[in-house]
């Protein structure tokens, strides 16, 4: 009989907590090829792309953000970066170095990022502001410096945030339209009984389900060997067929 482990379907995701930081940091090493330092004497974690463009630092910080994203390309003279608090669930933050490393990403590609919120049935206030049904988050654009960033606050109360987010004003928008298309997502995401603890019972729905613990465990490992098959790319062609002999008469 196989053994059975109970996990937390959590909606709305966006008051699901953290989760798991390796659904991302395992992902981006082992599926995308991302490679990591390590220092034994400091808790964090800093990833770097194949390329040597794009970095993430995972560290825990007193009222900072935990996660930071940067890329820089001298040769295009882009850069942007975008951060996101410790309490951000991992979905999200998936979503956005998926898109980043997916093979065919574009970075000029122009998605619009209120396209997946409207979809959902989101709120537009007023210059580009919008708020989710439940009105527990809200998104902003700020004008700082003749520039403007993307801002996105969860809070349980108008006066208490759970987590924000925030995009650099050239941060392409087929990434930020990553993360609004995960956050608008009603799909409940999944927890394991440590991760509820500290939750707002009162403002998520939470309901119980088990699965078998080899099924849970496969999960993370399922997820790289997906994204590690981006990057393989399609099977080479087949090679030709040999030509027939020459038919024999009689």
């Amino acid at each position: 009989m196989s053994t059975k482990v109970e996990q937390a379907l959590i909606s709305p995701r966006h008051l699901a907590g953290p989760g798991d930081p390796t659904w991302v940091t395992a992902a981006l090493h082992a599926g995308a090829g991302w490679s990591h330092g390590h220092d034994p004497l400091m808790a964090r974690v800093v990833l770097t792309s194949p390329d040597q463009k794009s970095t993430l630092r995972l560290e825990p910080a007193l009222n900072e953000p935990w996660w930071h994203l940067s890329h820089r390309d001298g040769r295009t003279g882009s850069v942007w970066n975008a951060s996101f608090d410790g309490s951000t669930p991992v979905e999200l933050i998936a979503a956005v170095t998926d898109a980043l490393t997916d093979p065919g990403y574009n970075a000029r590609e122009m998605a619009s990022p209120y396209q997946p919120l409207w979809r959902a049935g989101w709120d537009s206030i007023h210059n580009g502001a919008f708020r989710s049904p439940d009105g527990r988050v809200r998104g902003e654009r700020h004008n700082f410096s003749g520039s403007s960033n993307w801002r996105i606050t969860a809070s349980l109360d108008e006066d208490d945030p759970v987590w924000k987010a925030w995009f650099a004003s050239a941060t392409p928008r087929v990434l930020v339209a990553a993360f609004m298309r995960a956050l608008a997502d009603p799909e409940p995401v999944r927890r394991s009984h440590e991760q509820t603890i500290g939750l707002s019972r009162r403002r998520i729905t939470l309901h119980w389900q088990e699965w078998p613990a080899e099924s849970v465990a496969r999960a993370l490992p399922e997820r790289i060997e997906r994204l590690a098959s981006r990057r393989a790319g399609p099977p080479p062609p087949a090679p030709p067929s040999s030509p027939p002999g020459p038919r024999r008469t009689r």
